[in-house]
């Protein structure tokens, strides 16, 4: 069967959304084509550029607080991570996980609920273009099997597992994470367990290796692993990129 060749270039027509205009054609099967009509503009090729930017342009500025806890459970001052701070730690933290030799093969897995030390370990995995995965909490906190946490560092694979505490994080890293995968803690330690303070690795020295390995990170340079619900089967891990 012959194919039939168009004799011109598609035409397009003008439309406009709000104050977007496009330009829509129709094709074949009742398929609708529409484009921008205009270029696209400047963007970020990864997502720390923005990060970067502003820890350059306004580093005293607060980038993440948090409320601090009393041991009566009422709120306390608040905790400030200014834009130079998450960066000097985002250096230090990437240099420390690539001096662990840790990769797509190799990546990390997180342990907490959202927080300062959460997003300080994010920002160095991003720096150093090291995939990472926050895990769901209830994996931990509310499973008493500990299968879908078993099922994601085995489809993973990682090569360091941080927790923020210990107390609350102990019991499943005890049942699930294999004894030759590092243990990184912010709080507390597990008994018969070796473990590394976070602590440890923000008292890395950076060097220009972390600096180099955030240049080389680009658009489709693996940022993280984020898992469905498993409502219904077991969580699949989603490949989110830069």
């Amino acid at each position: 069967m012959s194919e039939t060749k168009p004799t011109s270039a598609p035409r397009y027509r003008p439309l406009t959304f709000g104050v977007t205009r496009i330009a829509a054609r129709e094709g074949d099967g009742g398929t609708r084509y529409i484009k921008a009509d205009q270029p696209l503009g400047d963007y970020a090729a990864r997502i720390t550029d923005r990060f970067l930017h502003w820890a350059q342009t306004v580093p005293e500025r607060s980038f993440l607080a948090r409320r601090t806890r009393q041991a009566d459970g009422s709120t306390g001052d608040w905790q400030h991570l200014s834009y130079g701070q998450a960066l000097a730690s985002a250096r230090a933290l990437g240099q420390a996980l690539l001096d662990r030799g840790l990769s797509v093969d190799r990546p990390v897995v997180i342990l907490s609920e959202n927080g300062l030390e959460h997003a300080q370990l994010a920002l160095g995995c991003l720096y150093a273009g090291i995939p990472y995965c926050p895990a769901s909490p209830a994996y931990c906190l509310v499973s008493q099997d500990y299968d879908k946490l078993r099922h994601i560092l085995h489809t993973l694979t990682p090569g360091l597992v941080f927790a923020t505490d210990a107390a609350r994080y102990g019991k499943a890293i005890l049942a699930a994470v294999g004894a030759d995968v590092e243990v990184v803690l912010h709080e507390g330690s597990l008994e018969g367990r070796p473990t590394t303070s976070l602590a440890s690795l923000l008292a890395t020295a950076p060097t220009a290796q972390v600096d180099a390995a955030m240049q080389a990170t680009g658009p489709d340079t693996i940022s993280k692993f984020l898992f469905t619900s498993g409502s219904t089967k077991m969580p699949k891990a989603v490949v989110n990129t830069h």
